[in-house]
């Protein structure tokens, strides 16, 4: 999986011809350039849903931060520096690799799911990899910590062979972290040259059935250098594609034997060059909680949690939700708000509003129908003939649906007009580009498929590779009791 990679800018790599391997792998299999990620489009929730087929709603990861109204604090997966400094970097440490896994993710995985049906699985780097083994810690800074600290633990649970870096690895390989070729970042597996050595090992010891390997630098890359770098960074990721199809004989040998998934997680939006941060601290009418010790008391009304181009507002029991929005909505960068109401998803974008819900009524190009009330150019649809059909918003009704019924969303979701970003809960924003919105700029992911056929959602993989092995997940199956 290849982070925040844009679907226009991976086509541009294969066109000009810098990206041969992942156009070999497009030309000989079947290339989706429009394919859905969930909403909020942020890492965290999206890697979820590879993982685990469920939008954010069921598998209970909705961004890199959220308001843990039990606990009253500020959850963080991790974001930006600034952030990871502010909220503390050991809870952050904690929250990501412990945490998460743990404690908030509520769906089964891949790895859980092909395991109890006889398959093994292998996983490189990817943030959600629970699965059954136990996995202690390996470095001697973790383990000297864990002797007087609150957070962290001796091991995580993830598939049969997980590695990242010198913190977790199934095997010594040579590889892993500090004992290559050094550095904070591969010290705890953020390193997609590591990344790419321990996929082409695994690939070329046949060690599992299953194998994920992750690559996260080209997301990094857009946010802090814009698209153009990371159109030239793809040069580097169709390199160590190239590493791991050599490893197991070359494309022709791998097309041949393996089914391959090749896919982005969420896009990227360019941010404007001034004037691009929203700041949603000061809402009229309103005492307004932000920052990483956010939360009620003192007479605050609403909890704010910037997600990138996404945010989430928790509102007091008293507040008058319509006022909120009425303040938000045509404010300078705020796209659209959505919200629940009596059952029903309600957006308002652009003086419109349109509320929905699943039922008997128009179809869109998934399947699914929907019963609209209200004016459906709210989200750009175009409803004729009995079917719905998606604009600047894809898969928009699905997509909302999936993040409002969880109460880790908040009462308000907001997601922001290209351009413009609400940042993150430190104050701190990207200055290239970013994503989280509902936008087709964020939304849009590319899926190269060979041996299986290619998903048009993110929250298909996970469905098409069960059923690839033969291992479809039953209703029962797809969510873990809380």
């Amino acid at each position: 999986m290849l982070d925040g990679i844009r679907p226009d800018v991976l086509r541009a790599a294969i066109r000009e011809g810098d990206a041969p391997n992942l156009g070999a792998l497009a030309q000989r299999g079947e290339a989706v350039w429009d394919a859905v990620s969930v909403f909020p489009s942020i890492t965290p929730a999206a890697t979820a849903a590879i993982a685990t087929g469920e939008a954010p709603a069921k598998s209970g990861i909705v961004g890199h931060a959220w308001y843990d109204e039990y606990e009253r604090r500020v959850v963080v997966y991790g974001a930006m520096t600034e952030t990871v400094m502010a909220s503390g970097p050991i809870r952050v440490f904690h929250n990501n690799v412990w945490r998460m896994n743990r404690d908030d993710l509520h769906a089964a995985t891949l790895f859980e799911a092909l395991h109890d049906r006889g398959f093994d699985g292998a996983c490189v780097n990817f943030p959600v990899r629970r699965g059954p083994h136990t996995h202690p810690v390996r470095m001697k800074t973790i383990e000297g910590y864990l002797m007087g600290g609150r957070y962290l633990g001796p091991s995580v649970q993830g598939p049969k062979e997980y590695f990242m870096g010198d913190l977790f690895y199934s095997r010594d390989t040579g590889f892993s972290g500090r004992r290559a070729n050094g550095g904070v970042l591969r010290s705890v597996g953020i390193n997609d040259d590591y990344a790419a050595r321990v996929g082409a090992m695994l690939l070329k010891e046949r060690a599992a059935p299953f194998n994920l390997v992750y690559f996260f630098k080209g997301d990094s890359i857009a946010h802090h250098h814009g698209l153009s770098a990371q159109r030239q960074w793809l040069t580097t990721a169709d390199e160590y594609v190239a590493r791991i199809f050599r490893a197991g004989g070359g494309v022709d040998r791998v097309l041949e034997d393996y089914a391959v998934l090749a896919l982005s997680d969420h896009g990227h939006a360019p941010l404007l060059p001034k004037s691009r941060y929203v700041d949603l601290r000061i809402i009229p009418g309103q005492k307004v909680s932000s920052g990483v010790k956010a939360r009620f008391g003192n007479g605050t009304t609403i909890v704010v949690v910037p997600n990138g181009r996404s945010a989430l507002l928790y509102l007091r029991g008293d507040v008058e939700l319509e006022s909120v929005v009425e303040r938000l909505v045509g404010r300078r960068g705020v796209d659209l708000a959505a919200w629940m109401e009596d059952g029903w998803a309600v957006v308002r974008r652009l003086g419109r509003e349109l509320r929905f819900l699943p039922g008997s009524g128009v179809r869109d190009s998934f399947g699914r129908s929907w019963e609209l009330e209200g004016d459906p150019r709210a989200l750009d649809i175009d409803v004729s003939d009995g079917s719905l059909h998606y604009g600047e918003y894809p898969d928009a009704l699905e997509r909302l649906w999936g993040c409002l019924h969880s109460p880790r969303c908040g009462d308000v979701v907001l997601s922001a007009t290209p351009g413009y970003t609400f940042g993150e809960i430190s104050g701190g924003y990207h200055t290239a580009s970013d994503h989280g919105s509902l936008h087709a700029s964020d939304s849009n992911v590319f899926v190269l498929a060979s041996g299986v056929p290619a998903p048009h959602r993110i929250t298909d993989v996970a469905p098409t590779l069960l059923s690839h092995f033969g291992a479809d997940l039953v209703a029962g199956d797809r969510v873990l009791q809380e």
